[in-house]
C-alpha cells in the first residue's frame, strides 16, 4: 500500500511537469541569424543584401524578410513558424555583381546560423533562383 501511494504521487508529478514543458511551447520563436562570406577567401562581407524567401501557393519564391549585413557580415530573423527558407545574399542592384544562396532549416526556440557564400554573378547563368 505504501509503494501504491509512492507510485501513484511520482505519476501525478512526471504527468504535471509533461504538461508545463508542452504548456511553454505553445508559442515558440524561430530565430536565425545569415552570415555571408566571399567564397574565395571566406571573408566576412558587411552590406550585403539578404532576402529570405520561400514558395507561395503558385510555386513561385516569394520574399518574406529582407535585411543588410552588419559590420560583422550577419544579419538576424525571427519567424513565427517553423519553416525551411532561401537565403538569397546579394552585391550590387539589377544585375547583381556577387549573388550566392543557402537553404535554412528553422528550428522551435533554437538560433539557426547559417553562412551564404556570395560568389561573382555570372548574367547568363542566372543564378541562384535569381530573376530581374
Amino acid at each position: 500500500m505504501k509503494y501504491l501511494g509512492t507510485l501513484l504521487i511520482i505519476g501525478i508529478l512526471s504527468v504535471s511537469f509533461s504538461c508545463k514543458e508542452k504548456n511553454d511551447n505553445l508559442d515558440p520563436e524561430y530565430p536565425f541569424t545569415i552570415s555571408v562570406k566571399t567564397l574565395s577567401d571566406s571573408v566576412l562581407v558587411t552590406n550585403i543584401r539578404v532576402q529570405i524567401l520561400a514558395p507561395d501557393n503558385t510555386g513561385k519564391l516569394k520574399e518574406h524578410f529582407i535585411g543588410f549585413t552588419d559590420d560583422n557580415g550577419k544579419v538576424e530573423f525571427k519567424n513565427d513558424l517553423q519553416a525551411v527558407f532561401t537565403a538569397r545574399a546579394t552585391r550590387g542592384l539589377t544585375p547583381p555583381t556577387q549573388i550566392g544562396c543557402a537553404e535554412v532549416y528553422l528550428r522551435p526556440n533554437k538560433r539557426v546560423y547559417k553562412t551564404v557564400y556570395i560568389e561573382p554573378f555570372d548574367p547568363v547563368a542566372g543564378g541562384c533562383f535569381y530573376t530581374p
